[in-house]
């Protein structure tokens, strides 16, 4: 949904830009997409893993969740 990562402005002090991620398919398939959204990323943005309770087989754990390079800094349970 985010064009042209590149461009967006992380210079701000007082703002902090967090990219709630969630990705479909298994867990692998969930790795590939934050793999390459956070490649792409400027300097400056935080992420966000979402797991969801129905869809993830098999749900992540929190450490499997905690583990992701870089680390979340928010997570979400829906």
């Amino acid at each position: 949904m985010i064009q042209d990562e590149q461009g967006l402005d992380t210079g701000d002090a007082d703002l902090a830009i967090v990219v709630h991620m969630d990705g479909q398919g298994t867990q692998g398939m969930k790795l590939e997409t934050w793999n390459a959204v956070t490649a792409a990323a400027p300097r400056g943005v935080f992420f966000g893993w979402k797991n969801f309770f129905v869809q993830d087989h098999p749900l992540a754990s929190p450490q499997n969740t905690m583990s992701k390079q870089p680390q979340p800094v928010m997570i979400s349970y829906q």
